[in-house]
């Protein structure tokens, strides 16, 4: 009998995001991380979420993302830039520069221009790609996510009904528009 051939990385971090946000029994967004997995806790900003998912599937990977000094862990901002460091020869990343060649397991960063990094402060966002994009007719694409927020995307598992959590970790939708090069 032939072993089933490995998972892709990006396949064993989205298996783990999916995993963890159907098996929520509580979820906060917050800056100080408190996760209890075997109790379903998952208490988290973004980079606590998807940095808790890099750990259990690809602590090599995590280990690259610079942080700065006294930080447990890399903030969103810093996932942004190491990717956009990234470069052919880059070892243990692939840098994704379109939009549309995003898959399901990718990381998507971003940070905020206009904010100042500080400590206990929203610097960007950083989420797991849940599968690959698609494009409507206006040439928006909308991209299903697993991430930390603290307000709900577009068809979400977050918000006021019964059993959801209003903030926290979940799935949703995400709309982006891209430029005439193809970059979000």
């Amino acid at each position: 009998m032939a072993l089933p051939p490995a998972l892709s990385l990006p396949t064993q971090v989205a298996a783990q995001a999916e995993f963890i946000v159907s098996n929520l029994r509580q979820t906060d967004y917050q800056h100080t991380e408190h996760i209890d997995v075997d109790r379903g806790i998952y208490d988290c900003d973004c980079d606590g979420f998807v940095g808790f998912v890099l750990t259990r599937v690809a602590p090599d990977q995590y280990a690259m993302i610079p942080q700065e000094a006294g930080q447990s862990r890399p903030r969103a901002f810093e996932y942004c830039l190491f990717c956009s460091s990234l470069t052919p020869q880059s070892a243990g990343w692939h840098r994704i520069d379109f939009l549309r060649d995003v898959r399901r397991g990718d990381f998507i960063a971003w940070r905020f221009p206009e904010v100042e990094i500080e400590e206990g402060h929203d610097t960007g966002h950083v989420l797991v790609a849940a599968e690959t994009p698609g494009m409507d007719d206006s040439g928006i694409f909308t991209v299903r996510v697993y991430d930390s927020v603290t307000q709900p995307h577009f068809d979400d598992t977050r918000g006021d009904g019964p059993g959801q959590f209003p903030n926290g970790v979940g799935y949703g939708a995400l709309k982006f528009q891209v430029d005439a090069g193809g970059g979000p």
